[in-house]
């Protein structure tokens, strides 16, 4: 299949016109004629998806974060300039769905990880999404079910609440949606966190739980099942770690 042909079929899921305003979704680097014959899909586009990408002898690389938030460069002293310099030479396509996959799938995948019912849209924005439990739990027995949810060792918490039935989720950095999700849920999952967000966990009288923005990686997965679908090409996954780590 040709590339343009697969960013049309991502854009019949995922349209442009579906990001917000500062994002930058859509096709990054390379040429939408290229014939692609084998798709790797990772959460991040940094130099070692790319390389990763390359070694498997992928044509199209398809991520969730785009590379386009710096500023664009064509030194390639600079981490953006070796990545364009990479992506051109071995000729690899980059298509990344960001805010525009948020509001349609991202969130929503996250619900359906902690078995959430009556899934809805919780922001002005449609990108937040909010749902009940399938059973009402104490506040620790919800921290315990959400690290199993999504397989990660810790979460960082604020606020105090004796039972958890409404979850509101913001897969990335949800902290500047607060006041407006906070009053529908009696729990908030989100990542990137600030200080003060704490704060705003006991002003509403809820749980605000910060479980990273590397949750996100879940599209990988999600992602290569709905394209498989409609792709005539081989899909595999990144390893797409996180770039932080405990110690």
């Amino acid at each position: 299949m040709k590339a343009e042909q697969i960013i049309k079929i991502m854009e019949s899921h995922y349209p442009l016109s579906c990001q917000e305003d500062w994002d930058h979704c859509g096709l990054q680097a390379g040429n939408i004629h290229t014939e692609v014959n084998k798709i790797m899909i990772g959460l991040d586009a940094d130099l070692q998806t790319l390389q990763e990408a390359i070694d498997a002898g992928c044509q199209m690389l398809i991520t969730h974060h785009p590379f386009l938030f710096n500023t664009l460069t064509l030194d390639t002293t600079t981490p953006v300039g070796r990545f364009i310099e990479k992506a051109i030479k071995h000729n690899i396509v980059l298509y990344s769905a960001h805010t525009s996959l948020d509001k349609i799938s991202m969130n929503r995948w996250l619900m359906e990880a902690l078995g959430c019912l009556n899934i809805e849209d919780a922001d002005e924005s449609n990108i937040t999404k909010k749902g009940v439990l399938p059973d009402t739990m104490g506040m620790y027995e919800f921290l315990d079910y959400v690290k199993k949810a999504f397989n990660i060792p810790s979460v960082n918490y604020a606020g105090k609440v004796k039972e958890v039935s409404t979850v509101g989720i913001c897969g990335g950095s949800g902290g500047d949606l607060i006041d407006e999700v906070a009053p529908q849920v009696d729990a908030y999952v989100t990542g990137d966190l600030k200080y003060h967000s704490g704060l705003k966990a006991s002003d509403y009288n809820i749980l605000l739980v910060d479980v990273g923005h590397h949750v996100e990686v879940i599209m990988v997965h999600k992602l290569k099942e709905l394209l498989e679908k409609e792709i005539d090409c081989e899909i595999i996954e990144a390893t797409s770690p996180g770039y932080f780590k405990g110690y």
